[in-house]
C-alpha cells in the first residue's frame, strides 16, 4: 500500500490539544509518547501560577504600598500624637496654673468674705449703737418738747391779759424833769415787759416809760406789752405853755386873759 504524503501545512488545524500526542525520550533514554494535553495542563498551570504570582506580586505591592501608607499614617499619627501630647501637657500645665490661680482667687474671696463679714458685724454693731443713740435722742427730744410745752404753758400763764396806765395827760412846757408813764399788768404775776413808741414831737419817750418835754404840742405814744401785743394802749400827752412863767429874775408874766395859772 502506497503511503500518501501530505504536507504539514496542508493539514487542518487542531482545535484542542485533547487526544494529541508527541514523541519524546524519558530519563532512561526510552522513546515515549507525550500527551499534548498534559503539556497544555502544565502550561496552563504554569500560566496560572505566573498569573497567581503576578497577582500575588501585585497584592504584595499593594500590601507594601498599604504598609507604606500605614507606616506613613502611623508616623503622621505618631507626630500628631506627639503634638497632641505636647498640647495636652501644655493644657495640663495651664489647667494646673488655672487651678492654682483659682485656689488663690478662692483664698482671696474667702478672705474678702471674712473681711466683709467682719465689716458687716461692725456695721450691725454701729447700727445698733445708732439705734440706741436715736432712741436716746428721741427720748431727749420728747423731754425737750415736754419742757417746751411746759415753758409755753408757763409763758401763757405769765402773759398779760390787760394793762392799766397812770400818766399825766397834760404837762407844762419848760418842765425839765423826767416824768413817768406808770403801768400795771393784769394779772399781777404777768410779765412786765413793755415797749414804748412815741413820735418825739411834744415829748420824747424813754425805754423805761419816762419822758421829757420837747415843745408845746401833743405826742401820741404806743404802750405795747411785748408778751401780748393785742392789749397795747395808745395815749396822748399834751405840752402847754405855763399860765405864769418867769421872764426875768424879778418878773412874772400872766396868761393872755390875765389869769394866773400854775401847773
Amino acid at each position: 500500500m502506497a503511503i500518501k504524503k501530505i504536507k504539514i501545512s496542508s493539514l487542518p488545524l487542531a482545535e484542542s490539544l485533547v487526544g494529541l500526542f508527541t514523541i519524546g525520550v524519558d530519563s532512561l533514554n526510552r522513546s515515549v509518547k507525550v500527551s499534548l494535553q498534559f503539556l497544555k495542563t502544565a502550561a496552563d498551570n504554569a500560566n496560572n501560577a505566573a498569573t497567581s504570582a503576578t497577582q500575588a506580586a501585585s497584592s504584595a505591592n499593594t500590601a507594601a504600598t498599604s504598609a507604606n501608607n500605614a507606616a506613613s499614617a502611623a508616623t503622621t499619627a505618631k507626630n500628631e500624637a506627639n503634638t497632641a501630647t505636647t498640647a495636652a501637657n501644655s493644657a495640663a500645665t495651664s489647667a494646673t496654673q488655672a487651678a492654682n490661680n483659682a485656689n488663690t482667687a478662692a483664698t482671696s474671696a474667702n478672705n474678702a468674705a471674712t473681711n466683709a463679714n467682719t465689716k458687716a458685724t461692725l456695721a450691725e454693731n454701729k447700727a445698733a449703737d445708732a439705734n440706741t443713740a436715736a432712741d436716746n435722742a428721741n427720748q431727749k427730744a420728747e423731754a425737750a418738747q415736754e419742757a417746751i410745752n411746759a415753758m409755753q404753758e408757763l409763758a401763757a400763764s405769765l402773759s398779760p391779759t390787760g394793762i392799766i396806765l397812770d400818766y399825766p395827760k397834760t404837762v407844762t412846757y419848760r418842765n425839765t424833769g423826767v416824768m413817768q408813764i406808770d403801768y400795771t399788768m393784769l394779772p399781777e404775776n404777768a410779765r412786765r415787759n413793755v415797749l414804748f413808741l412815741g413820735d418825739n414831737n411834744a415829748v420824747t419817750v424813754l425805754p423805761d416809760g419816762g419822758f421829757t418835754v420837747n415843745k408845746p404840742g401833743t405826742s401820741r405814744i404806743f404802750v405795747i406789752p411785748t408778751e401780748n401785743t393785742n392789749i397795747y394802749k395808745t395815749i396822748e400827752i399834751t405840752v402847754i405853755e405855763p399860765g405864769l412863767r418867769k421872764i426875768k429874775t424879778n418878773a412874772l408874766r400872766f396868761t393872755g386873759n390875765g389869769s394866773l395859772r400854775l401847773t
